[in-house]
This record gives structure tokens, sequence and C-alpha cells, in this order.
């Protein structure tokens, strides 16, 4: 073990010292995988650049200050330094000129405030950010008159109100959604009052045109969606085709190769093997001899046959590992793959879950297989424990990336909170499954068995119908425990000035109510046992939300819920073992599924951002966890059917990142900077977008070559 972290930053060190700098222009690593502050550690760089790519984020748009310049007609101009990841970027108000537009990056669009000459006095312009739940407007100037105009740049990843007022009229409001690119004019006029016998105007009156039509920034995204599934299609049909075995065997032929052969044994890539392997066969049912495999070291030299594996399982796990490289590459800066400011859900938000889900079903694969071999507990609680540490080892060194300080270094993570739901998950199932909990029931009976089962009677059917639950009550006893306690705390205990049951970001959520409440009793735990230097300093919420204290969002008190989620997996794969036939799995997963995502959106009282727990995938709720896992249940079904059960996928090209998931994780992290991985593009969605997807193409590819070379990598 300690030879393997020694090689791996051996190899850290030798690239960052051959490296050259290289800025991922424009691109958002927002998500939970990442750590802003590596942009600011890439490469030696002057402090000019360093402070160009440092982000300061929503709680200084907030703060914003009003400086008069007599040098342009008293205009007044609201400054910003926030970075890639802007709201307001620009406001300036002064002499009016309308075709006077100053050039837009990427996700902004330039908005003119024109007020009739009929309006009289000045106007307070207020805006709220409609993400920002429960937020109040907030004042962009105070002084608008028919003699200035005012100028806003707005990031179009987000939607607005507009409240104009003054002091004697009614005030406007406007929904303002903008898009990429466009100028727009919002022209203030009076409204002619309802009144005959008045003879003022009671009421404003917003009208918003457009000057010049934005882009459509989904054009790139829909060209690469055809792209992928023309490139899908055609390898469905490749295989249908029996193109790759064609080429091969003309390979073969050409070279005058013999083809390797496949063991006529399989095991799970994931599960790390025996160190003890006795002689003796073992039986899995009591009548069905099964013979011992060798040790699997842990780079293995055995063909896997595809025929002895459930290829949905790796196509699903490789297809949520790419997903959650794409989106850590920055998902072609498009809102869709970043992360909710807080609560509500987006792609990026599952992909997580779904991983946490494969680990439970993955789980009971190698626990069966091992108890079947007659493994010990007490050798099975070892190796739990020693690939437990070695998780969150790997995990804190990413965090260490770029930047050694003990005193600040970021202790929480993805990898760790693997790490814990695994170490939790795998000792409990260990410690109260027995053998027999797997026994199947044959499909035929003796005339005495099936004579004895009707006279039981309906619970006894009922049994045989839900034995994959009932066989196991500790671990659902367990689990809902642990799940209760969780919903405890979190609705029951108070903290400093926070109420108990607050899941806001803090800050500006409720009109900054709750302040520094970041989190509620689930922030507070990380802070009190980690301290902020230890914590996420970039939560999601800071720039919506304003929110002050950092914030992890693989906190350690929501390892709780993500637990219930993996074994809600574990389910999963109980579900696959104990039933043969394709109808009998798929219907219980698709049962599960339908009745997990109606908890979950239930819980949210169907509105998803909220209700008494809404989705929230930094505080982990419990509505997330049942929504995501019946994603999941529902998306791998869909590919156990075209995969595993009408054969028309060979799971080509997730499969081959799938059996090799941690080392195509802990890489893709460690060259994420690298060329060929990354370079310097234009800013403009289509060239991150093309950029971001050929990152994860690289790193199919390399997994491929681990596939083809034998090389797995098993912790």
């Amino acid at each position: 073990m300690l030879t393997k972290f020694f090689f791996i930053s051996l190899i850290q060190c030798y690239f960052f010292q051959i490296s050259f700098c290289v800025h991922i222009g424009g691109t958002s690593m927002d998500s939970t995988h990442y750590n802003r502050q590596l942009l600011q550690y890439q490469c030696p760089i002057n402090n000019q650049i360093k402070e160009q790519h440092q982000t300061t984020y929503w709680i200084n748009v907030r703060s914003f200050s009003l400086i008069n310049d007599t040098n342009t007609n008293n205009s007044r101009h609201l400054i910003f330094n926030n970075g890639e990841d802007r709201l307001i970027t620009r406001a300036s108000s002064g002499a009016i000129d309308v075709d006077n537009t100053d050039p837009l990056d990427i996700d902004q669009a330039s908005m003119n405030i024109i007020v009739d000459k009929q309006i009289n006095g000045n106007l307070t312009v207020y805006i709220q950010v409609i993400e920002c739940i429960d937020c109040p407007y907030e004042i962009i100037t105070e002084d608008l008159s028919s003699t200035k105009l005012l100028n806003l740049t707005l990031n179009t990843k987000f939607n607005y109100r507009i409240r104009i007022e003054s002091n004697n009229l009614s005030p406007c409001l406007e929904s303002l959604k903008l898009y990429e690119h466009g100028h727009y004019i919002l022209n203030v006029q009076p409204a002619p009052s309802t009144q005959t016998n008045s003879s003022s105007n009671s009421t404003l009156k917003c009208i918003l045109t457009t000057q010049r039509s934005a882009n459509n920034v989904n054009t790139p995204l829909i060209i690469a969606g055809v792209i992928l599934l023309v490139l899908f299609v055609a390898c469905i049909l490749g295989q249908r085709m029996k193109v790759r075995e064609h080429l091969l065997n003309l390979k073969n032929k050409c070279l005058k190769r013999v083809p390797p052969q496949e063991s006529s044994q399989s095991y799970d890539l994931q599960a790390c093997p025996p160190t003890v392997v006795h002689d003796a066969t073992i039986t899995t049912d009591g009548t069905t001899p099964v013979t011992q495999l060798p040790p699997i070291h842990k780079i293995s030299n055995v063909i896997v046959p595809r025929s002895k594996r459930l290829l949905s399982l790796d196509a699903f796990r490789g297809f949520a590992l790419i997903a959650m490289i794409f989106i850590n590459y920055g998902g072609g800066g498009y809102a869709e793959f970043e992360h909710a400011p807080w609560h509500g859900i987006t792609f990026a938000d599952i992909v997580f879950p779904f991983f946490i889900w494969m680990l439970g079903t993955s789980l009971v694969f190698s626990l069966k297989n091992a108890i079947d071999k007659g493994v010990s507990k007490q050798t099975l609680i070892k190796k739990i424990a020693i690939r437990t540490i070695k998780l969150f080892l790997i995990g804190f060194i990413l965090n260490t990336r770029f930047k050694v300080d003990f005193k600040e270094v970021r202790i929480l993570g993805v990898l760790q909170r693997f790490a814990i739901v695994y170490g939790v998950i795998a000792t409990i199932e260990v410690l109260f499954t027995r053998p027999n909990q797997y026994l199947l029931i044959p499909n035929t009976q003796t005339s005495a068995t099936t004579t004895a089962t009707i006279k039981t009677g309906t619970a006894q059917r009922l049994i045989l119908l839900f034995r994959d639950i009932i066989n196991f009550p500790f671990q659902w006893l367990f689990n809902i425990t642990l799940v209760t306690i969780w919903l405890l705390i979190i609705y029951l205990v108070p903290f400093e000035n926070c109420p108990a049951g607050y899941l806001g970001p803090g800050g500006l959520h409720e009109n900054g109510k709750y302040e520094n409440c970041t989190g509620g009793i689930t922030g507070y735990i990380d802070r009190i046992i980690f301290t902020n230097k230890h914590l996420y300093p970039y939560p999601t919420c800071q720039l919506v939300y304003g929110c002050k204290p950092p914030f992890d969002p693989e906190n350690l008190f929501g390892a709780i819920p993500t637990i219930f989620l993996a074994y809600l997996g574990v389910q999963a794969g109980r579900i696959l073992v104990m039933y043969q036939t394709d109808v009998d799995r798929l219907v219980r997963l698709f049962i599960w599924s339908i009745i997990s995502i109606a908890i979950g959106v239930g819980l949210t009282a169907g509105t998803l951002t909220g209700g008494p727990m809404p989705l929230n995938k930094n505080l982990w709720t419990l509505s997330f966890t049942f929504f995501t896992a019946g994603l999941a249940f529902a998306g791998f079904s869909l590919m156990y059917i075209f995969i595993d059960m009408l054969k028309w996928w060979n799971a080509t090209p997730f499969q081959y990142p799938g059996t090799n998931s941690i080392l195509i994780y802990i890489t893709h992290l460690v060259f994420a900077t690298y060329f060929p991985v990354q370079w310097v593009v234009v800013n403009t969605h289509a060239a991150h977008l093309a950029m971001n997807l050929w990152g994860c193409i690289f790193w199919i590819i390399i997994a491929y070559i681990f596939f083809k070379k034998r090389i797995f990598l098993v912790l």
C-alpha cells in the first residue's frame, strides 16, 4: 500500500515539475469534485494573472460600491471583481447612447433601461435573482431619471425580476429571461390611470424589447447530441454485424497471431479478492459445487469472459464516471451541467449519487462471492477497513494538489465520502449477512414440497415473494435507525442563533434572517469538528445567496442519508442475485424506482425546491436520496434490458471505464489541466463543449487500453 502511494505521489511531482501552464479558459469547475483554488496554483504565474483568475463571489456583488467619476459626466459605475462566475458584471449610468454597446463575454447579455421624458424625478431600480429562493430585491441605483441611461450586463445563466419605482408612482415589475449576447432595451413609461378624474399618471409600465438578437447557445449542444447519437447507433449496428470480430480475425490472420483464450471463470473486478483460498470446494446453494479461484493480483492477467459478467453493471458505472468527468471538466459551460445553487437538482447533482448507488449494488456480488468461498468475517472486516483507509487517503492526497498546507487543506471530499459510506455499509452487510440469506428458491419442487407450500397459505407466499427484503431484517433496522437519528437531529436540534430544522443556505435567504446558518446543523457540525480552514471555501450557494461560512458539500453528517442511498443499491443487488428471471428482476427494479421517486417528490410537496424537505445535494437530504435512487433504479433497468436481456448493446464504450472506475477517476483529476486533456480555447460554449467532450473520449480511450492490457486497479 505504501509503495502504491509513493508511486502515485512521485508521478504527480514529476509531471508538475515539467508541466507548462494550462488555463482552462472560461470553464466553470464548480463541481463538488473540484476545488476552485486549483486554478490559482496550477503553475508559477505572476500575481497579476493570479488576481485575474481569483474569484470573489456573490457576497462581493451584494456589497458593491458606487463610485462617482467626474470625467464621465458624473456617471456611476457598479464595481465587481468576481472572476468567471458573475451575475451583474457591469452597471453604469450616464448620457443616453443606445448604440454604444460594450463587447459581451460568454453567458452575458446587455440591457439598457431608458426612462420616458414624461416621468419626472428619480427612479429606484431593484433587481432579484429568481434562483435565489426567498431572497430580497436589491438596489441597483436610486437616481435613474429621463436624462440618464442605466446599462446592465447580466449573467444569462440566471433569471431575474426587476422592479422600478418612485415616490409618487406605483412600481412596474418585469421578469427577465435574457439570452447570451443579446442586447435589450427596457423602456419605463407612464401607464394611464384607470380613474377618469385623475389628471396624473399613477403607475409605471415596463416594456422589454430586443435591440439585437441573442445567440442560440443550445445549438452546439444539439449538434453534439446528434453526433453522439449517430456514433452510438453506429456502435450498436457494428456490434450486430460483428464488425469487431471480423476485424480481429483479419488482424490475427495477417499477423499470424493466436487469439488469447478466455478464462473459464469470472470475477468481479470491483471486489477485493481474499488472500486465503481454501482447497476444498464450497457450494452456493448446498448442491452445486464451485471451484475456487487463485488469488487475483492488483494487475490482473485474466481475460474476463463477457458472457460471465452482468455488463449492465459495468455500463451504468461507466456512464456515471464519464458523466462525472464531463461535469468536472466544465460541461461546456452550460448551466444545466452545473450544481444547483442550493435547493433543487440538475444533471450534475445526480452523477455522484449514481456512483453511491452502484457501490451498494456491486457490494452484494463481491460479498456473496466471498461468503460462497468460505472467507471468514474477520478477514472481510480487515479488508473493508484497509480499503476504506486507502480510499480516504487517496481522496485527501488529491485535495493537496498544487498546495500542501496542512493548516488549510480540505479534509473531506468525494473519495472520502465514498470511503465512509463503503466502510459503514460493507461492515454492516458482513456482520449481519448469513450464507442462507441468499439461497435461491428452485423453480421446480417435489410434490411434497409443493403441498407443504400450499398449506402454509398467504403468509408463506409473501415470504417467498419478498425474501429479498424479509431475509435481511437487521440490515434494514440498522439503516432505518441511522435515518431516524439524522431526522431527529436535523429537525429537533437548534444551534447558536439558528433554529432547529433550518435547511437553507444562510446569506440572503429569508431576507438574511439566518445569515450565518449555512447548511443548518449539518454545516455547524463540520465547522465544530474541522473548523472553517479545513472545509470547502466556495460552496455553490456563495454566488447566488452570498452565504458567508465555508460549507463542505461532502459534509460528515450528510454521510448518513448517503449510506441509506448505498443501501438502496444493496437492495438492487439482492434482486439481481436472488431472482433469476428477467421479468422478476425488472418488475422489482421498476417498482422500487417508482416508489423511491414518489417518496422523494412527496417529501418536497411536489415542488422539488420546497416542502418539508427540498431536494438538496449539499445537505444530501432524504428526499434527494430517494429521488436519485429512483432514477438509478430506472436507469440501470433500462441498461439491463438493452444489454443483458435483449443483448442489443454490448455496453461499449461505457464498460471500459466501468471496469476500472477508481483508476480512471484518480487519473482524470490528476491530469485534468494537462495537454492533451485540456488546453486554452476561445471563450464560447461550442469550443468548451468540444474540448470537454474530447476529455471524456480521451479517458474512454485510456480505459480501453487498460482493458485490452488487462490492467485493473483493485483497492
